[in-house]
C-alpha cells in the first residue's frame, strides 16, 4: 500500500475523533456546522491522494482511499443529520441519516480498513429506531430490458465487474438504462433504498405528515383563466 496513506491515516484518526464528539443532540449546532466544514477539507484531501494512487493503477490504495471517503461522509451526514432535527426539518434528518447508512456499508465494502464500522453501523440504526416514528417504505416491480456497468459502459453481466465491490478507487454499480414493464409497487419491511417511503397519511379524514404529525392543508384547485 502507498506510504501515503499510512500518513493520511493519523490525519484522518485525530480529525474523526475531534468530529465525533458533537455527534449528539446537546452539542450546539455551530460546532456540529464546524465540524462538517473540517471534515469536507479532509475529504478534499482523500480526493487529492487517491487521484494520485489512480494514476500509478494501485488498485489497492485507491479503494482504501474511496473507504477513507465514505467514512467521511457518513460523518459529515450524520452531524448533519443533527442540524436538520435543530431546525426542525425531520424529513431531510431522515435523508441524512439514510445516506449516512448508506455511506458506512459502502466503506466497508470498498476496502478492510473500515471493518471496525459494525458497531458504528448498528448505533446508526439505533438513531433510526429511536429519532424517527416506523416508516411506511414503498418498492416498485419492475423487469429490466438494458442495463451497463458503472465502471466500463458496457452491458451490465458482459464484463467481469460486479455491483457493490469497488475497483480502482469507485464502486461498481448496475445503471438501469431501460424498463420493459413495472409489474407492481406495495409497501416492504426491508426496501432497497429507505428513501422509498410514504410521506404522508389520512387519518380520520384528515392529512398528517408521517415524521411530525402535523396536518397537512388540501391543495386548492387552480383557478383558470376567465
Amino acid at each position: 500500500m502507498d506510504e501515503r496513506i499510512g500518513v493520511f491515516q493519523k490525519e484522518f484518526n485525530e480529525v474523526v475523533r475531534d468530529c465525533q464528539r458533537f455527534c449528539f443532540a446537546t452539542r450546539a449546532k455551530e460546532f456540529q456546522l464546524q465540524a462538517c466544514e473540517e471534515l469536507t477539507k479532509l475529504k478534499e484531501k482523500v480526493s487529492r491522494i487517491k487521484a494520485k494512487v489512480v494514476a500509478t493503477k494501485d488498485n489497492d490504495s485507491a479503494n482504501c482511499m474511496l473507504s477513507f471517503e465514505e467514512m467521511i461522509n457518513a460523518l459529515i451526514n450524520e452531524l448533519k443529520m443533527w442540524v436538520a432535527l435543530k431546525e426542525d426539518d425531520p424529513n431531510s434528518a431522515w435523508d441524512f441519516l439514510v445516506d449516512a447508512q448508506h455511506a458506512t456499508r459502502t466503506a466497508m465494502q470498498a476496502h478492510e480498513v473500515a471493518s471496525h464500522l459494525e458497531g458504528y453501523s448498528n448505533r446508526l440504526l439505533a438513531l433510526e429506531q429511536l429519532l424517527f416514528p416506523p416508516q411506511l417504505f414503498v418498492s416498485i416491480g419492475v423487469v429490466i430490458q438494458s442495463s451497463k456497468c458503472s465502471i466500463c459502459g458496457q452491458l451490465y453481466g458482459e464484463c467481469d465487474h460486479v455491483a457493490g465491490k469497488a475497483y480502482m478507487g469507485k464502486m461498481c454499480g448496475r445503471i438501469i438504462e431501460e424498463i420493459q414493464e413495472a409489474k407492481e409497487i406495495s409497501f416492504v419491511k426491508e426496501p432497497g433504498s429507505k428513501r422509498h417511503r410514504a410521506y404522508n397519511f389520512t387519518d380520520g379524514g384528515v392529512t398528517r405528515d408521517i415524521m411530525t404529525w402535523r396536518s397537512i392543508p388540501p391543495s386548492k384547485p387552480n383557478k383558470k383563466d376567465g
